[in-house]
């Protein structure tokens, strides 16, 4: 599959974060050489494979993506269970129920900035006789039918109208498995792209009845778990994701449809233990 559209990537930020934690790993790796400290043995654990990545990701986003939150407390799971000796029985629950209850914060503060978003642009609309619209008008007479404007209105073969220009709920995706399944198939003729969280379970989205404009994001999140995508052959896609013990796996490249580079799927995110499979049929 010919690769002949550039993907600009956002500017990548984090690079003094990233050298802030290889200079505090590297002088702890030299202190513990040279005995002038005592760390003890649970401090080098292969959990910081999925702290560290965290943190920077987390830096490199102000902290607005869910992959951070996600990496930095599995790890610290894993951590505390080989620090304390504590049952795995009492420590994923309790991590269960923290990352349940940020994830519902987290819904709850979109929500509102979407509300205030929403009544800022209302607020910044000019009204056309430079003051609020009248709730009545006392002009009318009595007996008189106000004709209905209908320009912008489609009909439908049921006889309803139908408003122009209203979101689907398929246009954006907001997907999660935990220690579960997702199976959706996607309708949306102007999907705009979305967010798949699994841990511990496994999401399968359907796009072959879909369309796209121009770039696209999904932001993957998984930790055991998988996705698969089933995406039309023509589409454009490219994988910018950071894959621990994990592949992202193209089983598309057999194909010999032409590529509209005006339909670009952009596949971002942390894959740990998990794997992305991308299909066409």
């Amino acid at each position: 599959m010919s690769d002949n559209i550039e993907y600009k990537k956002t500017p990548n930020n984090g690079k003094p974060v990233a050298g802030i934690i290889l200079l505090v790993v590297g002088a702890v790796l030299l202190f513990r050489q040279f005995d002038f400290f005592f760390f003890p043995g649970w401090l080098f654990g292969w959990y910081w494979f999925l702290i560290l990545p965290g943190l920077y990701i987390g830096f490199k986003s102000n902290f607005q993506k869910q992959t951070w939150f996600i990496l930095v407390l599995t790890g610290l799971v894993f951590m505390f269970k080989d620090a304390f000796n504590a049952s795995s029985g009492v420590i994923w629950p309790v991590a269960f129920i923290i990352f349940g209850i940020w994830m519902i914060m987290r819904r709850n503060n979109k929500h509102d900035n979407n509300k205030w978003q929403q009544f800022s642009n209302d607020l910044k609309k000019p009204s056309p006789l430079g003051g609020p619209d009248p709730i009545v008008d006392y002009r009318v007479k009595e007996g008189f039918v106000e004709p209905v404007d209908t320009t912008g209105v489609n009909e439908d073969p049921l006889g309803s109208t139908i408003p122009p220009n209203i979101p689907y709920a398929d246009d954006s995706l907001n997907a999660t498995a935990i220690f579960g399944g997702v199976d959706k198939v996607i309708l949306s003729k102007n999907f705009k792209g979305g967010d798949i969280v699994n841990i511990f379970g496994g999401t399968e989205l359907d796009f072959t009845k879909a369309d796209i404009n121009g770039y696209v994001i999904i932001e993957i999140t998984q930790v055991f778990g998988g996705t698969k995508l089933i995406v039309p052959p023509h589409w454009h896609v490219i994988s910018d994701m950071a894959s621990i013990f994990a592949s992202v796996d193209d089983k598309r490249k057999h194909f010999t449809t032409a590529v509209n580079n005006d339909k670009v799927l952009v596949i971002k995110g942390v894959s740990i233990f998990a794997g992305v499979d991308i299909r066409s049929y």
